[in-house]
């Protein structure tokens, strides 16, 4: 075993009620190898990796480690209001006597950043920082425990693409030491990239095992069991403006919007592109009605009163939310619950105090089944289900009634292939029908395969717009970081 950082044998875990996630699954990982671990939303993947961390025990098989792990997870589990170096030696603060010495602390901090090519403001209040800076205090506050094994579940999924080839360049020169690290994965354009090696898991089951060099298509095909489905086919349906925001201003800093215009049209999906922290998040919470702004928002030329999240749901705006965890469900309500939150004191889920629970059953058995949502039931707690499910879930009641307005807000975030096909497909649709889409989304391929027009921001304004048939990789990427064409 000494060549090996994590050897598992014939890990077995059921839940109540005889739910098999995992079964009879094999997966050995060597030390300074980087390993890959793919499949569907509800595969097992997430439970395999929390046994292979000592986050869970199996119902059976073997667990052997050479040495501790370390687990960072999809979803940040940091303390907001606490700084970096607080939240990274949590637990081990240096102390001179009874007294903790802050300075050695944050110089501590500071140099295993630098180790790692892991830079933080040892200082910084992490409620501040953005989604890549959570990432890395959450690496650094694990690699501080010096493990042998490094887990982590999705990390790609809140960044953009820069910030991504600098954690696998991270990743690629912590296994140099040694280190033996498993991502768990959706990304199969990364993982052909960087894993030496891959597992894919199917229903609980391992259903490949892949070396470096594998064609994503090859992979994908595994996960799924055969091919991906085609995306829905595009429509001439683009008609008058339905939404527009006229000299928009929100949020502050270096992500605040500043004058921005933006149209969008019934039967037209555009998206807008970015490197996070270049005004996409104001943007879509002025549109929401949650932030303050200034300037103007018309929704089929009514303005949208400031401040009125329940009057922009009246007049037509649904949303996905970034994160669904956080703000788009409610995770210890049932399925039936969330798909009705937005909708329940209108027809036909309800009227006045009165919920129609005949009609809410049927409206989220349709959902359940036009988005592939995989519950143990109607009444299970959103909490029991898979993050890609939980993603289906969230796009499902947004979709459930056709919208005038969808903001659509990193709609495949964290999901695999086949939900990610299936989601793009359905916005597509949504799109055909005559429904205004805009789709803020961190992955370019996205915009590239479901947007009609694409509208870069830059430092809260726009810094170009491209239509479909013109989009240009170089060209986008060069207004993302900035430059503007002649």
């Amino acid at each position: 075993m000494d060549a090996f950082a994590l050897e598992l044998r014939g890990i077995v875990k059921t839940y109540a009620g005889g739910v098999r996630a995992l079964d009879g699954v094999d997966v050995t990982i060597a030390r300074g190898e980087i390993h890959a671990l793919c499949g569907e939303n509800g595969a097992g993947k997430t439970t395999l990796a929390a046994i292979a961390a000592g986050r869970l025990r199996p119902t059976s098989g073997s667990v052997t480690r050479a040495g501790n792990a370390g687990f960072v997870p999809q979803h940040p589990h940091l303390v907001d209001r606490l700084r970096v170096w607080e939240n990274v030696l949590l637990g081990r603060e240096p102390r001179r006597g009874l007294r903790l010495d802050e300075r050695a602390a944050r110089e501590d901090v500071a140099a295993l950043g630098a180790t790692y090519g892991l830079p933080v403001d040892p200082r910084a209040r992490v409620e501040t920082l953005d989604a890549g800076a959570k990432q890395r205090v959450e690496i650094l506050r694990e690699l501080a425990r010096e493990p042998a094994l490094l887990i982590l579940d999705e990390p790609t999924s809140a960044l953009a693409p820069a910030e991504s080839d600098v954690l696998f360049d991270v990743l690629r020169a912590l296994a140099a030491r040694g280190t033996a690290v498993l991502v768990v994965t959706h990304d199969l354009g990364d993982v052909a990239a960087y894993a030496e090696r891959i597992t894919v898991l199917r229903a609980g089951r391992v259903a490949a095992r892949f070396e470096r060099g594998a064609q994503p298509a090859a992979i994908a095909g595994a996960m799924i069991g055969g091919e991906l489905p085609a995306l829905a086919a595009r429509t001439s349906r683009a008609t008058a403006p339905c939404f527009e925001a006229r000299g928009l201003e929100a949020g502050s800093g270096a992500a605040a919007l500043r004058g921005f215009d933006l149209e969008v049209r019934g039967g037209e999906i555009v998206g807008i592109a970015g490197v996070e922290g270049n005004g996409q998040r104001p943007l879509a919470d002025a549109i929401a009605g949650v932030a303050p702004y200034r300037g103007t928002l018309h929704l089929d030329g009514r303005e949208l009163a400031p401040g009125r999240p329940a009057a922009r749901i009246a007049a037509g705006l649904r949303t996905i939310a970034a994160d669904r965890q956080r703000e788009g469900l409610i995770l210890d309500w049932s399925v039936l619950e969330n798909l009705a939150l937005g909708d329940q004191r209108r027809a036909p889920l309800g009227g006045g105090l009165t919920l129609h629970r005949g009609a809410m059953r049927d409206r989220s058995a349709s959902v359940v089944e036009r988005f592939d949502v995989r519950a143990p039931s109607l009444d299970a707690r959103v909490s029991m289900l898979s993050g890609g499910n939980q993603q289906k879930l969230l796009a499902g009641r947004a979709l459930a009634e056709t919208p005038r307005l969808l903001l659509a807000c990193e709609p495949t975030r964290g999901i695999d292939v086949a939900a990610a096909a299936l989601l793009r497909s359905r916005l597509i649709e949504a799109r055909n029908a005559g429904v205004a889409v805009l789709a803020i989304s961190l992955e370019l391929d996205e915009l590239f395969e479901i947007a009609d027009r694409i509208v870069v921001l830059f430092r809260g304004a726009g810094a170009g717009e491209f239509e479909r048939g013109a989009f240009d990789r170089a060209r986008i990427g060069a207004a993302m970081a900035g430059v503007r064409g002649r």
